[in-house]
């Protein structure tokens, strides 16, 4: 049996931290907890777009802590940019008693990361599809972080190498 842990991904959008997320899912066989679904279905409920940035953040960490105290791993996938996000999950980590694993993703390359953006669709309802614009507002608002973590480029690199580096970190850290 795997020990239980606590990985939280990071990164701009479309840098591919979803994908990774989802490849790390599937070969661990544990759920994500995403931030964007849940911030969407707060919007399709009324809830103005102003209102739900860190609520979305909240259902998803409770959602966590319930997986984790059923004795379930979990895979958290949001932008996390600031240090608050980060110690969220570090803090419910500790409160769980298991490792907290931090895998932050970029695209170095501009263009690649632009044609991404520009060519998604990720069909999350109630969720419009992000602008490039949008993306490079977002870059702003990230904070350097404080904790170790695996650090992927994206940007010139097959998912499934960037998939099994992530594997191989997590089985490190677990």
């Amino acid at each position: 049996m795997r020990a239980q842990q606590l990985i939280a991904m990071s990164g701009l959008p479309g840098s591919g931290k979803s994908t990774i997320a989802e490849g790390l899912a599937r070969h661990l066989q544990i759920p994500i907890l995403s931030i964007d679904p849940a911030e969407a279905a707060m919007w399709v409920s009324g809830l103005k777009k102003t209102e739900t940035g860190i609520a979305a953040y909240k259902v998803v960490q409770a959602l966590a802590a319930e997986n984790l105290a059923l004795g379930f791993s979990v895979i958290i996938d949001a932008v996390n940019p600031v240090e608050a996000a980060h110690d969220m999950w570090r803090q419910l980590a500790i409160e769980h008693d298991v490792p907290h694993i931090f895998i932050e993703v970029m695209c170095s390359d501009q263009a690649i990361h632009r044609k991404r953006i520009e060519a998604r669709v990720r069909g999350i309802a109630g969720m419009s599809e992000l602008t490039w614009a949008h993306v490079q507002d977002r870059i702003h608002e990230f904070e350097p972080w404080s904790d170790d973590r695996l650090t992927l480029d994206s940007s010139g690199t097959a998912p499934d190498t960037l998939v099994a580096r992530a594997i191989e970190y997590v089985s490190k850290k677990s």
